[in-house]
This record gives C-alpha cells, sequence and structure tokens, in this order.
C-alpha cells in the first residue's frame, strides 16, 4: 500500500504546491480532484497530463486515483447521458495521466425519488460509463457518498447488478458512520464492500452518543484518534492482497493541514 491524501481539501491552491505540501507530509501518492478549477490555474483535462506527471515526479509522488463526479439519480435518458460524459472527462484525463482509477459517485438524494426509483438509473448509468471506462485502460471506483446509496450491503448489491469487471468501490472509512450507521452496522458496510475495494480514502472519528437503533452521529478526527478500527481494516485488506493507495481526507475540526498530518503519520506506522 502507498499512503498520501486526497487533494480535495487544498480547495484554491495550485496543484503543484498541493503535491509538494503532501510529500513534506511523509505522503507517498495523491488523489486528484478533478473538478474544473478547484485547483487554482489548472483545468485537469487529457491536455496537460504531462504536466501533471511532472509535478508529481518532483515531489515523488505517485498518482493513485482522478476524483471524478457524476449523478446517475436521473431520469430522462438526456440527463444521464450528460452524466456520463461528465465522468468520462476524469477517465480520459486519467488515461492521459497513466492512471488506472477514477473515484464516481452513484447519485444524489432529490425530492420525490426514491432509491427504489432511481435504481435501474444507476445500474444503467454505471454499465454505460463502465462500457466506455474499458477501453482507457479506467476502472471506477464507487464511492459510499452521500445520502442516496451509503450502505455497505446495497452497494455491493449495485456492484454485482452493474456486472462489469471495471467497476468497484472507493471505501471512504468514516462515510458509512457519517451516514447515521452505528459501529455494527458499519462492520457490516465493511464486509459488504470487502471484496470490491480498489480505492480508500480514510477519515476516523467518534460516536458521541449510540442509543438504540437511532442514527448515530459522527464527529470526523485525526487518523487514529478515532473509534474505528483501522488498523484492522487495513491490515485485513493486505491479507487480501490489496496493493493500492491509502488516501487521508481529512475533514474534522481544527487546522486541515495539521488534521492530514496525523493522519499520514498514523496510516505510515501501521500499514
Amino acid at each position: 500500500m502507498k499512503i498520501g491524501a486526497v487533494s480535495l481539501g487544498w480547495t484554491g491552491q495550485p496543484l503543484s504546491q498541493v503535491m509538494d505540501e503532501i510529500a513534506a507530509m511523509g505522503g507517498e501518492c495523491i488523489e486528484i480532484n478533478g473538478r474544473p478549477g478547484l485547483h487554482a490555474g489548472l483545468i485537469l483535462d487529457a491536455g496537460n497530463g504531462a504536466q501533471v506527471r511532472n509535478w508529481a515526479a518532483a515531489a515523488g509522488l505517485s498518482i493513485s486515483a482522478i476524483s471524478g463526479y457524476c449523478d446517475f439519480a436521473q431520469t430522462d435518458q438526456a440527463a444521464l447521458a450528460r452524466e456520463v460524459e461528465r465522468l468520462m472527462i476524469a477517465c480520459r484525463t486519467a488515461n492521459a495521466l497513466g492512471v488506472g482509477v477514477v473515484r464516481a459517485f452513484s447519485g444524489d438524494l432529490k425530492p420525490g425519488l426514491a432509491l427504489d426509483a432511481a435504481w435501474p438509473w444507476l445500474v444503467a448509468g454505471m454499465q454505460q460509463a463502465a462500457h466506455q471506462a474499458g477501453p482507457l485502460g479506467v476502472t471506477l471506483a464507487i464511492e459510499n457518498h452521500g445520502r442516496l446509496l451509503n450502505d455497505g450491503p446495497a452497494l455491493a448489491r449495485l456492484i454485482r447488478e452493474v456486472g462489469a469487471s471495471n467497476v468497484g468501490v472507493t471505501l471512504d472509512t468514516g462515510n458509512f458512520a457519517w451516514a447515521g450507521h452505528g459501529p455494527s452496522q458499519v462492520r457490516v458496510d465493511f464486509d459488504a464492500v470487502l471484496p470490491h475495494i480498489v480505492s480508500v480514502h480514510v477519515k476516523d472519528g467518534v460516536w458521541p452518543d449510540v442509543v438504540g437503533s437511532a442514527p448515530a452521529v459522527f464527529e470526523f478526527v485525526p487518523a487514529g484518534s478515532g473509534q474505528l478500527p483501522l488498523a484492522a481494516w487495513l491490515k485485513t485488506l493486505a491479507e487480501r492482497g490489496y496493493l493500492g493507495a491509502v488516501c487521508s481526507e481529512y475533514e474534522g475540526g481544527g487546522d486541515f493541514r495539521d488534521g492530514t498530518r496525523a493522519s499520514i503519520a498514523y496510516l505510515k506506522a501501521i500499514s
């Protein structure tokens, strides 16, 4: 495994400087957020792949993934096609960078659109995207994100129904708990997605109060100072032969850089 960070927290900062900071924190890799204009002075696309590769090489980092964006919870084919194309922009960029993983989303919660109604659209969108990403050498890694589909068994079911070998999971270690799952359900979530994990974002946190079956409030803290079994999860991944990236994505209180630095140090110590 390589330890690093996701670039999202450095919104507004030039990407070359982000890479230098991650390297100075002891990071070995970076997942680059592909949102247009997120990093000052850069619209990340296939045309500037050589420059981005040079920045990474100068910092001594490997590029583990591109964070793509998409929302397949749609209700008409034209909207779905636009979302597939939005994800393909990230996939073409990944191809130009020689990167084999693109983070994807399933879809966002919308008024009047329940998961059951959105489900066929999620499957169809991911199947179309996987078909186009395959020739680019890209695996789509669906993150457990948001409120519509942030559940391990449901996410594993989606991957089975999509039925594409180049579709897996970006495990965000804190997002199941953020979505309201308590400790026992988070363990179920991890076990469900474990066979499909191709990329990892690390968050840690604490449940201040877990009462019965009520949705659990979860507060983010630096990796290693919370209640998630991060060391056990990484050990399980290693035993299964996982060789991918493990990237801090600190979203807790206090200084972002301090939280990221502490998280990277902890992850390197246990990996």
